[in-house]
């Protein structure tokens, strides 16, 4: 079923419910994950219902928000589709039904649930604290910006002009030369750089050696999170892509399993 008709069925169905939806959160996921994602996915449910923002899940009909061309062109680049099609979910809803749109990638772990955003904001992303090791096993620190969460709201001009340089990229492009992250994170690193959106640093984004360090309790990249002083998040994006490096995985299932072994970043 095309996104525009199921689009149009929740909002006939709100209104006759007299209801008026001013949030809604936009996920998507395979209809089967793994133990961890399901957490992930039920804390931002309760998260929801907490705030009273009307929460919507998407299966593969994520997909049907981009034309069959463009799925063709990126046979087997899932990722790519999704950044395409996330893009256009989020405008078609604002032009639909107006109000406050939130993106949140569904390896989205809330750990601190009284937290919301500014949702009269005109637009927001996610910035992450990326702490990692180099290959000599020298801690790095990089804060950016982050598409994981994304909050836009009616009458924005980021989301239509991101949206349309995007589309524009992948039609353009040569197939063998598109990156993974070509339209998602890169492309809005590079926009950032020029137009310093506004970030939300509560919004964070977990990197491997720093949730290695939470489950162990102690570690270099935590005591460099409280030396930088910066906002705890209190939501975090766990990188779910990173699965298979250095045990990733299993810092997961334990992680979300107990959100209290994110408590020694604050502190």
């Amino acid at each position: 079923m095309a996104w525009s008709i199921i689009l149009a069925s929740y909002v006939e169905a709100a209104e006759n419910a007299g209801v008026k939806f001013m949030v809604t959160v936009f996920q998507s996921a395979p209809v089967k994950q793994p133990l961890w994602q399901a957490r992930c996915l039920t804390s931002v449910r309760h998260w929801c219902s907490q705030h009273g923002y009307y929460y919507q899940f998407l299966g593969d009909e994520l997909f049907d928000c981009v034309p069959e061309t463009l799925r063709t062109k990126l046979a087997g680049r899932t990722p790519i589709i999704a950044d395409l099609a996330r893009l256009s979910l989020l405008k078609d809803h604002l032009e639909s039904t107006g109000g406050t749109v939130l993106w949140l990638d569904a390896d989205t772990l809330i750990v601190d649930a009284s937290w919301v955003p500014n949702t009269d904001a005109s637009v927001c992303f996610g910035e992450e604290y990326w702490l990692d090791r180099d290959r000599r096993g020298r801690l790095k620190a990089f804060k950016q910006p982050h598409n994981a969460f994304m909050l836009f709201s009616q009458g924005n001009a980021v989301l239509p002009f991101l949206h349309q340089v995007a589309y524009s990229i992948i039609e353009r492009a040569d197939p063998s030369a598109i990156s993974p992250q070509m339209i998602g994170p890169k492309l809005l690193k590079a926009l950032h750089s020029l137009a310093q959106f506004s970030l939300c640093p509560q919004a964070g984004a977990l990197s491997p050696s720093l949730a290695h360090d939470l489950v162990r309790g102690s570690g270099s990249t935590i005591e460099a999170f409280r030396a930088a002083e910066r906002p705890t998040p209190c939501l975090w994006n766990l990188c779910g892509s990173l699965v298979l490096e250095n045990n990733h995985e299993q810092y997961l299932l334990e992680l979300t399993k107990a959100p209290a072994l994110f408590g020694p970043l604050s502190q």
